[in-house]
């Protein structure tokens, strides 16, 4: 049985250093259960922006290859980052980069897409360490170049991996799952999808996953979570009828026991 957990962290819940402790947490979560997880990891924050504005500033138009070397540094500090709290926390955790395991890109030097990863590696990798900490948003191409897959790619990072590996995929965001409208107009009173097909995916929830990652789940007739850390429902994206969460509210997972109080309680 695949007992394999992609789990993606985004910006907008690992903003900082502050963040560490939940998603050492979240990863915990399933570690304990015996899970293998691959944790993809994207920039902090606005870090990408900043990186990006840096380069602007030097040119209107900065050149692709180094513009996308640049950016992925960001991915590469907060991969590091986490790699290290979840050493510390306990768990055996191993950082990955991108071109241990080849995973290789084609196309645009900024707007790329994922064409292969060596499979047999990263079972070798898992085999000795059940958690893998990889960065999202970037791979190499034919040359070894750092090549980028677009604005929000460590979504598309994730779906494919976990579509390589036949692996779970969980995309943690700031909000509990796919609503019919912004959830934090609670005015409104908006519902929250328990399951979307491809077609209603890529119409609702287009600013919240990357619409090359919708693409590619709806292409190869695969599925995504998205959910927020420490929850225990989330709202599924596959090839199945739209529906919505039949009544407000939602019970939270139990608790999670500390995996070491000198990281979770910084």
């Amino acid at each position: 049985m695949n007992n394999i957990i992609v789990l993606k962290f985004g910006s907008s819940v690992l903003r900082g250093a502050s963040d560490l402790p939940a998603v050492v947490q979240e990863v915990y979560r399933w570690y304990r259960t015996g899970a293998r997880v691959l944790a993809v990891v994207s920039a902090p924050g606005t870090v990408t922006e900043t990186l990006l504005k840096q380069a602007r500033e030097l040119s209107p138009e900065p050149e692709p290859w180094a513009t996308a070397e640049l950016l992925a540094t960001g991915e590469r500090a907060s991969t590091a980052l986490l790699a290290i709290a979840l050493n510390r926390s306990g768990m055996p955790a191993r950082l990955v980069n991108p071109s241990e395991i080849a995973l290789a890109i084609n196309g645009d030097p900024l707007e790329g897409n994922p064409v292969s990863v060596d499979r047999v590696r990263v079972d070798q990798l898992l085999a000795d360490h059940p958690v893998l900490v990889i960065p999202g948003f970037f791979g190499s191409d034919a040359e070894g170049r750092t090549q980028l897959l677009g604005r929000g790619g460590s979504d598309l990072t994730a779906v494919f991996l976990s579509h390589v590996l036949g692996a779970r995929c969980r995309l943690l965001k700031d909000v509990d799952g796919v609503y019919e409208a912004d959830p934090a107009n609670v005015a409104t009173h908006p519902r929250r999808f328990s399951q979307l097909n491809y077609t209603d995916a890529l119409r609702v929830a287009g600013r919240l996953i990357q619409p090359k990652a919708l693409l590619y789940i709806q292409r190869n007739g695969v599925a995504c979570e998205v959910a927020a850390l420490g929850r225990a429902y989330q709202t599924i994206v596959h090839g199945a009828e739209t529906r919505m969460v039949r009544h407000r509210g939602q019970r939270l997972s139990p608790p999670v026991s500390p995996v070491s109080s000198t990281v979770l309680c910084k």
